[in-house]
């Protein structure tokens, strides 16, 4: 059985996003085991949008967490915060921009940038297709991994929560080239990389606007997860692909979400999160594509990456 919470912080400063950090963790009752040596924290730094705009993590989300470690593991244990360059984002400018490097010198832990190091090639089997994806040695050594996602829409997908989030740790910077293929590659980052525990950051939601809702997810399941995300988002999971094929692939548990409502409920999110008509919002963005292309053409100019996920 997966366990999925929901909770509320009582304000925006560092001590109640703490609060509800930690309250959305221990009310997961979480079972570590004995060897949790290499902690890794790998939030949504997706480009260099500043934690207000709601398109990335808060640092003081993370911050909680690596508090909340150390409370339940130890002190002295080993964290890493994580995350990898973009089609359009180096992560050593994003750590700097975005208020990563200060977090790293004040709670003293290591930041790494996971398309640099120790890169290996891991082969998954999806859909009964053979996929290689680059991954960082680190996140197949890590003993914890701790998945720090946004829940906010997606322009590409519907929407991006938990295994989203790890798509963006494929060590290859150019992710624009799994494009073609997305749904197929989210799954198989996740096959290879295994979430041990989720904490969404939904303190700003992104739907049409940016929004303040205040809200803390925390699960021991990143499918299960996505699930309840989608369902906050008036999305049905069986219409978003790469969570129609993460089902199908049996890459967690759906079957029987225990959903603990801990000063937050499912139907209050769902009525404050800022909601985006997917359908328009693609097809607005497509004809905008399709005018971007023409221009390209006639100009001899170029689209950046970017604007093609």
């Amino acid at each position: 059985m997966a366990t999925v919470v929901l909770t509320k912080a009582n304000g925006f400063t560092q001590n109640e996003i703490g609060e509800a950090v930690s309250r959305a963790l221990d009310t997961l009752n979480y079972n570590f085991d004995n060897n949790n040596d290499l902690v890794v924290i790998k939030p949504n730094l997706c480009y260099y949008w500043d934690y207000s705009t709601g398109e990335t993590t808060n640092p003081r989300v993370v911050s909680a967490v690596i508090d909340w470690v150390r409370q339940r593991i130890g002190k002295d244990v080993h964290i890493l915060v994580a995350e990898a360059d973009a089609s359009a984002m180096r992560t050593k400018y994003a750590f700097k921009m975005l208020g990563y490097e200060k977090l790293s010198r004040e709670k003293n832990v290591n930041l790494v940038n996971l398309s640099e190091g120790e890169i290996v090639d891991r082969d998954v089997i999806v859909a009964r297709e053979k996929y290689i994806l680059p991954v960082n040695k680190i996140l197949l050594e890590a003993s914890l991994i701790i998945n720090v996602p946004k829940m906010k829409c997606h322009r590409a997908v519907g929407f991006t929560c938990a295994l989203k989030n790890m798509f963006g740790a494929i060590a290859k910077p150019r992710k624009y080239v799994y494009h073609s293929r997305l749904a197929h590659a989210i799954v198989g980052i996740n096959k290879i990389v295994k979430t041990n525990i989720v904490l969404v950051d939904s303190m700003v939601a992104v739907g049409k606007t940016p929004k303040k809702i205040g809200v803390i997810i925390g699960s021991d399941d990143a499918l299960s997860t996505d699930f309840v995300a989608a369902k906050a988002l008036s999305y049905k999971p069986s219409k978003i692909a790469y969570l129609k094929l993460a089902m199908r692939e049996k890459i967690g548990n759906i079957d029987n979400i225990n959903l603990i409502e801990n000063s937050a409920r499912l139907k209050d999110v769902k009525k404050e999160f800022p909601k985006q008509n997917y359908l328009l919002q693609k097809l607005s963005w497509n004809l905008q594509l399709r005018t971007l292309r023409t221009y390209a053409r006639l100009a001899n100019d170029v689209i950046p990456p970017i604007l093609r996920e």
